[in-house]
């Protein structure tokens, strides 16, 4: 095409009207054009494609990704931590340590009482 013709198109279309709800109409088509194509699609092909589109947008330089995974090490390490089982704690059995050497089944057997009260 060439410029003239393109200029002439330009101004035939900055004199046409659209028509009343056309707007709204062609927003509404999109939208269902939209549904219809991500229904065709796997939930994992969605996911991933979001995913995707959430670190793309959120790009970080390396010193950032580095303090972001201390972060997350020291978190885990944090919750081993007070997850670890504290020595001296409610213990629901103690066994004798003279009769180990003993059949394990028919060894002695101290109870002691265990309370949850503080």
């Amino acid at each position: 095409m060439s410029p003239e013709q393109i200029r002439f198109l330009l101004r035939e279309r900055g004199k046409t009207e659209m028509p009343e709800g056309y707007t709204e109409q062609l927003l509404q088509q999109l939208h269902h054009r939209q549904r219809t194509e991500l229904l065709h699609q796997s939930v994992w092909r969605i996911a991933s494609d979001r995913v995707a589109t959430f670190l793309s947008e959120h790009s970080l330089s390396t010193p950032r990704y580095a303090l972001g995974l201390a972060a997350l090490v020291g978190l885990c390490l944090g919750v081993i931590a007070l997850l670890k089982p504290v020595a001296g704690g409610a213990a629901m059995a103690k066994q004798d340590k003279a009769m180990k050497t003993e059949d394990p089944l028919r060894q002695r057997v101290e109870a002691q009482q265990v309370s949850f009260e503080k």
